[in-house]
Parts: structure tokens; C-alpha cells; sequence
């Protein structure tokens, strides 16, 4: 015996393939209702994430300045050890940039009293050009180099600060022609 199911609630069967545009319709559909946001396997909450970053604190421009006055001083230090002959000349100076060190570490300690403090030690060797006639002008390029940096530095300091690094500025410049 045979049963006919019948025409059925979806018509009557039809065996012809899935046309192209149809593929399309749906693949079109389905692209567009992911694109607005529709998925029907996630949930209906919404999820913000918040993310909250500070920027790293700039690099504080003492430090790199009391390097700078460190060499500074080592050199002068190097250059008295060569040539007794300059001292006359070196030492005010000498004693100018342990000044200037000393002044620059209080600035910093001040400025910066939870942050590992700057000594003024003057540790280490340097090593100057065996001739002699070479530590006046390798300490005049210093005096100058150091002049350089200190009038950068003022441009973004704070108003005492800059006061202290314009001083020092103007010292070096004074060294500049004490070494001519």
C-alpha cells in the first residue's frame, strides 16, 4: 500500500536546485544583519571596555645636565693632572663646575625627593690627548657643548630652575673666553 503524503504545508514537493541569486540573497543578508551588530549566538549585553593609561612621565633633564657638569669636571680634573703648568688657568674654573654640580643635585633633590638622589661625586677616569696643546680646546668644546645644553634646557624648565640653568650658562660662556 502506498501513501501519498500530499501536497504538505510547504507545497508541493520540488526537487530544482537552489538558484544563484538566491545564494547571494542570503549570503548578502546574513553580511549585513553581522555588520549592524545582529548575531543571533551572542548575547544581547553590551560589553564596553574602558582602558585607562598615563603616559610615562618625561625624562627629567637634570640628570642628563649633572652628567654632563660630571664629565665636565673629570676632564677639568684630567687636564690639571697633565699640565701642572695650567692650573692657574683650570682650577677657578674647577671650582666653578663643582659649584655649578653642587647647586644642580640640590635642584634635583628638591625637585625630585622621591627619586633615587644625584651625588656629586666625581667618580671615574678620563683621558685626555697626550698633547698638551689639545686640553685647552677639548675643554673650551666642553665649556661650549655645556653652554649649549643649558640654554636648551631652560626653554622648558620651570622659572626658578631656569634661572639656576641660566646662570650657569652665563658662567660657561665666561669660560668659553677665559679658555681663548
Amino acid at each position: 500500500m502506498h501513501l501519498d503524503p500530499g501536497p504538505g504545508p510547504f507545497g508541493p514537493r520540488d526537487r530544482r536546485p537552489v538558484g544563484r541569486r538566491s545564494v547571494l540573497l542570503a549570503a548578502g543578508s546574513a553580511a549585513l544583519l553581522a555588520s549592524a551588530g545582529c548575531n543571533p549566538f551572542g548575547t544581547s549585553a553590551k560589553t564596553t571596555l574602558t582602558v585607562t593609561a598615563a603616559p610615562a612621565p618625561p625624562a627629567d633633564q637634570m640628570l642628563s645636565l649633572i652628567a654632563t657638569t660630571k664629565l665636565h669636571l673629570l676632564r677639568l680634573e684630567a687636564g690639571l693632572a697633565a699640565d701642572k703648568s695650567l692650573a692657574a688657568k683650570l682650577t677657578p674654573l674647577r671650582d666653578d663646575r663643582k659649584a655649578h654640580l653642587a647647586a644642580l643635585v640640590k635642584e634635583y633633590s628638591r625637585t625630585a625627593p622621591g627619586q633615587k638622589t644625584a651625588n656629586t661625586a666625581t667618580t671615574g677616569t678620563v683621558k685626555l690627548s697626550p698633547d698638551v696643546a689639545l686640553i685647552i680646546p677639548t675643554v673650551r668644546t666642553d665649556a661650549a657643548n655645556a653652554q649649549g645644553a643649558f640654554t636648551d634646557a631652560m626653554t622648558s624648565a620651570s622659572r626658578y630652575r631656569a634661572v639656576l640653568l641660566a646662570s650657569i650658562a652665563a658662567c660657561l660662556a665666561t669660560h668659553r673666553i677665559a679658555l681663548s
